[in-house]
């Protein structure tokens, strides 16, 4: 079996890529993988030299060869600095995606925020709770406050 793998990895300080790195070797073991990073260098020797790693926000021609592939992990968490290339592939291939937060919310209002683009975070909330939340999120966002729906 042929794995692509799509996960925060070291250097980037996240829960989420020492569980990667801690999964990978057992995973391994039963499949070949290969790793997706956006924009950085993995830093664990042991993950560089065991894993083929492929930088696709430098070479995003590498997302290509992902219908190749037995599969496709996607390791989503709620920091947008470490999820937002995985969210934006996994929208355009189908994939697994293992969640690791109960909920998104910072990851789609900070994502909104970068982005310039506050309907991301609205549309996502009126997905979620309904027109009514929506209005009151957006409402909060126009005074410059923080919504409620991201403290719940």
């Amino acid at each position: 079996m042929h794995l692509a793998y799509f996960s925060p990895l070291n250097p980037q300080p996240s829960g989420i890529s020492d569980y990667s790195e801690e999964l990978l070797p057992y995973l391994a073991v039963h499949a070949e993988i290969d790793l997706f990073v956006d924009g950085f260098c993995p830093s664990n020797p042991k993950t560089t030299t065991q894993f083929k790693w492929f930088d696709y926000h430098s070479d995003p021609s590498g997302l290509d060869r992902l219908p190749n592939y037995d599969a496709v992990i996607y390791h989503m968490g709620n920091d947008h600095r470490y999820h937002a290339g995985i969210f934006d592939t996994l929208r355009k291939q189908p994939g697994i995606v293992v969640f690791h937060d109960f909920a998104l919310q910072d990851f789609f209002l900070g994502l909104a925020r970068v982005r310039g683009d506050l309907e991301l975070y609205l549309a996502e909330v009126s997905a979620c709770h309904g027109k009514r939340e929506r209005i009151r999120a957006e409402e909060h966002l126009l005074r410059g406050s923080v919504p409620p729906q991201v403290a719940a």
